[in-house]
């Protein structure tokens, strides 16, 4: 055997044991930790994804489908309204297979669309399930507005629009882990069930705690701090079920920054109702610190740490 050809060979080779198998996708790298307990005091961590893979186009992409219902909880008027609703890949309407659900509600000024008619948003998502940060789910953006052209809206109607028109038309057409579409169904399916939302978002979602906490297991307020402890109490007393809040905000830069650093002190001082940790088995509350802006599409990052942490794990 000449030289030449034994370079070759070698060559081949090399090239054949750098390429991945047939059939088997190439492994994303692993995120980058950043430790930001120094800003606040607490031990908190966060998970920067590779971006520029994350966020490209996945060979296994789920579908965003637009869900028209009309709602009559507001008085004697009738709104209609739009949600979007996020679908893994391989999402099958004659299947058996069910699926946990995040109820995810966008920034004050934005829409249903935000986040999930993002396509970055959308190919991040369909990564992390392939990559197996989490298991298949479905994401359902309403929007809290009962007029979203005056930016109005009343969350305490909001909660009974959730429970008697969203929730319902939802679970009762796609495949959740509810297997009835009612109350017995919700309670039942729980822990299977987040509630999560973004800036005004966040404050629609601790606003639900004390409405929702019989049928949904986690919160995750990111980037708003607005609690009212006392509600938060009576629900947990009233309730007597496990929960999780998983709260998240950006860096210095984010408004909320000051105000979610201070929430989550108080919650993590409350040790009569709180343990503040990232271990759902021992703990029921933590704080993911990154060092973003005030930006809607930033719901992405946290919630790829929500699922590395806690989320339906």
């Amino acid at each position: 055997m000449t030289k030449r050809t034994l370079a070759m060979l070698i060559a081949l080779l090399l090239l054949f044991c750098a390429c991945p198998a047939m059939g088997q996708e190439t492994r994303i790298n692993e995120p980058t930790l950043l430790d930001q307990s120094a800003l606040i005091g607490l031990d908190t961590h966060y998970y920067l994804y590779d971006r520029d893979a994350y966020e490209a186009p996945a060979d296994r992409p789920g579908t965003v489908v637009k869900m028209k219902y009309t709602t009559a909880v507001y008085g004697e008027k009738t709104y209609k309204k739009t949600m979007n609703v996020y679908l893994p890949y391989g999402y099958d309407e004659n299947g058996t297979e069910r699926y946990p659900v995040i109820y995810f509600f966008h920034g004050r000024g934005c829409d249903p669309s935000t986040l999930i008619g993002n396509e970055y948003t959308k190919n991040a998502f369909d990564h992390m399930i392939s990559e197996g940060v989490t298991g298949p789910f479905i994401l359902v953006a309403p929007t809290y507005y009962y007029d979203a052209r005056h930016l109005l809206y009343d969350l305490d109607l909001f909660a009974r629009e959730m429970r008697e028109e969203i929730m319902p038309l939802v679970e009762g057409t796609y495949r959740t882990y509810a297997e009835t579409p009612d109350e017995a169904g919700f309670r039942a399916s729980r822990d299977h069930r987040a509630i999560c939302g973004f800036s005004m978002g966040s404050m629609t979602t601790w606003s639900l705690f004390d409405d929702m906490l019989d049928v949904s297991y986690y919160f995750l307020p990111f980037s708003a701090a607005f609690a009212d402890m006392d509600e938060v109490h009576a629900a947990i007393d009233s309730v007597q079920k496990p929960f999780f809040i998983y709260m998240a905000c950006g860096g210095p830069e984010d408004g909320a920054f000051e105000g979610c650093n201070e929430l989550a002190k108080v919650l993590a001082a409350d040790t009569d109702y709180f343990s503040y940790g990232p271990d759902r088995a021992q703990n029921n509350v933590y704080y993911c610190l990154s060092d973003n802006v005030h930006q809607d599409l930033c719901s992405r990052y946290y919630l790829f740490n929500a699922f590395r942490d806690v989320l339906f794990r």
